[in-house]
């Protein structure tokens, strides 16, 4: 199944799920909380990279877009392929 581009931070929310998402959102923000509202709200607020080049928000979905999604797990990273299968994880 082939999909668009994703645009914002809540529509990735919403592809992936509750919990997927904020497990995914680790990877790239120390302020992540309980709620999808709050991190959604930090992550769009806070600069990814020294230079101010783009936000946390913008990180986490060009790395979706580009297939490079990462999951932070206990005690390794695993990177989601999302250009032919869906959700195949790469190990």
């Amino acid at each position: 199944m082939a999909h668009g581009k994703m645009k914002t931070l809540h529509g990735l929310y919403k592809r992936l799920g509750r919990d997927a998402f904020l497990e995914a959102a680790k990877h790239y923000s120390n302020h992540v909380h309980d709620t999808i509202e709050a991190t959604l709200s930090e992550m769009e607020s806070r600069w990814y990279d020294s230079a101010h080049t783009m936000t946390e928000a913008e990180k986490m979905i060009e790395d979706y877009n580009n297939g490079d999604l990462v999951y932070a797990q206990t005690e390794s990273l695993a990177y989601v392929d999302v250009g032919q299968a869906d959700t195949a994880i790469r190990m």
